[in-house]
């Protein structure tokens, strides 16, 4: 029974996660193309049911930002 719960609480960590770096990439695309970018899924619930190519790609641009974010960051603090 606990692999169970281990595999639902996983999977549900899985799509937070996914829906918080997709939020991330969209906003970085509404700002690059000034407000034209619509988002796909404007609710956890609908992203969760549907994921396809394009949101795949939106949310590597959501993690490569935090990754960005994280190097900057780093070589900051390791130039002081």
């Amino acid at each position: 029974m606990s692999i169970i719960a281990d595999i639902f609480v996983w999977l549900l960590i899985d799509t937070a996660i996914g829906f918080f770096f997709y939020s991330t990439g969209c906003f970085i695309l509404k700002v690059v193309t000034l407000g034209r970018f619509n988002m796909e899924f404007k609710d956890f619930v609908t992203f969760k049911g549907a994921k396809s190519r394009k949101v795949t790609s939106i949310i590597v641009l959501g993690i490569s930002f935090y990754v960005l974010i994280i190097t900057l960051i780093a070589y900051l603090n390791s130039s002081i």
